[in-house]
């Protein structure tokens, strides 16, 4: 997702199982406690990952 501009998305239970999101623009961290990820989600510095994502199988 290089480039994808987040600002304002709702992002409630998107699957971003394995994405990178390393590249995204204004990605929040309410917006990513709203989603569904896992250990492969790349995630920029600026956000945490939430406990609640699955780890890889």
């Amino acid at each position: 997702m290089r480039g994808a501009d987040l600002i304002g998305a709702d992002l409630r239970d998107t699957d971003l199982t394995d994405a990178d999101l390393t590249g995204a623009f204004f990605l929040t961290q309410p917006q990513v406690n709203a989603a569904r990820g896992s250990a492969g989600t790349r995630l920029p510095g600026s956000v945490t990952r939430p406990g609640h994502w699955t780890a890889r199988v």
